[in-house]
């Protein structure tokens, strides 16, 4: 088994910024990525060959993005995909699920955590700029503890946005209320014009309601100079309570004091460090190092811009796990390519919803793997 891939395309994407590329530039360099990185798993995982044989798909042969074979992201929950020897796994991340559930299993090798590392900075620093911010997180600090290499995707995501902070502190207790000794503690040593709230949407939501009419805590966040407001994942469990995303934004910037700075993320478990924020004319954005093809849920077909569909992302981050191109059961829209209002070159899209189908039709050629 050939254990690392050489990676000098793949790393020379991450050097450029994020979204400078016009399409005709990134289709060049993303493929050549792309490709290296397809036979690289090709070569590695025996459940990547079998899934493109049975595909007829070739890694040698001439194909675009839309040709490239693409597993369900539930797969993850079913099947322990490797790419490398076991021993160079340095973190397992297990993503959320609900009761009756499993939880996706991704195993990530150096390589790809570092990848990982890269992508993500390189995105945050293009919406919050280069000058480190003080984050408050609103969690409890329990959940980035582990005494082994089994991480969450909720604590593994804290970990990813504390690395670009300045300070932090966690204002939850381990019953995920507000600890407001912690919260007054954590004035003492920040910039009250230069903070980040951070925590999962469901989750924000949840402190919000219950604390929207206390006096002491909203005094608190009175104090703070319009804060940027980071949020990611937890739309479903909003959706069930018919919360709509304007109404999740009123709220959030009433209770947290600030305005207009409140930035949505969509990622997926399955490809930590590609995630997508809101621009300022809120739609999200594919980097330089990732592509996006809706799919009709019907057919699996690919769609045209302005039409709704499975949201499929391809990338060639992963090192140790086929995860090149997944197919999620999320619904989203394509609205245009290099040309929106914020600047950023690339194709821009909207999270819908969330899909009720457990398994996108036609992706049952993934159950003998």
């Amino acid at each position: 088994m050939n254990n690392s891939l050489s990676s000098s395309k793949i790393d020379s994407l991450l050097k450029i910024n994020p979204y400078s590329l016009s399409k005709n530039e990134k289709q060049v360099h993303l493929m050549d990525a792309i490709k290296e990185n397809i036979k690289f798993q090709f070569s590695n995982s025996k459940e990547y060959k079998k899934y493109c044989d049975k595909k007829s798909f070739d890694p040698n042969s001439s194909y675009n993005f839309e040709s490239i074979p693409f597993l369900p992201v539930t797969l993850f929950k079913k099947i322990d995909l490797l790419s490398v020897p076991r021993d160079q796994i340095v973190k397992v991340v297990r993503s959320s699920s609900t009761t009756g559930n499993l939880p996706s299993v991704i195993n990530l090798d150096k390589i790809t955590s570092t990848r990982q590392i890269l992508a993500l900075n390189s995105i945050l620093q293009n919406f919050l700029g280069m000058k480190k911010k003080h984050f408050i997180i609103l969690d409890a600090e329990k959940t980035i503890d582990t005494r082994d290499q089994n991480l969450s995707s909720r604590g593994s995501a804290i970990r990813g946005i504390l690395s670009f902070s300045k300070s932090f502190n966690f204002i939850l207790d381990e019953n995920l209320e507000i600890n407001l000794d912690s919260l007054k503690k954590s004035l003492s040593n920040i910039d009250f014009s230069n903070t980040c709230i951070f925590g999962f949407t469901w989750l924000i939501y949840q402190i919000i309601s219950k604390n929207y009419d206390d006096s002491d805590i909203k005094e608190i966040f009175k104090k703070f100079d319009n804060p940027t407001i980071l949020h990611i994942g937890g739309w479903k469990k909003l959706q069930e309570k018919s919360i709509s995303k304007n109404e999740f934004n009123l709220i959030s910037s009433k209770f947290f004091n600030t305005k207009n700075k409140i930035i949505d993320f969509y990622g997926m478990t399955e490809q930590l460090g590609v995630v997508f924020p809101d621009c300022e004319e809120g739609y999200k954005h594919v980097p330089n190092f990732a592509e996006i093809i809706i799919r009709d849920t019907k057919t699996l077909n690919p769609q045209l811009f302005n039409q709704p569909g499975f949201i499929q992302i391809i990338s060639p981050i992963p090192n140790s796990y086929p995860g090149i191109s997944l197919l999620t059961d999320d619904i989203g829209e394509i609205l245009g390519e290099d040309d929106c209002s914020c600047g950023r070159k690339g194709k821009y899209f909207i999270f819908k919803s969330r899909s009720e189908v457990a398994d996108p039709k036609g992706c049952g050629d993934t159950l003998d793997l």
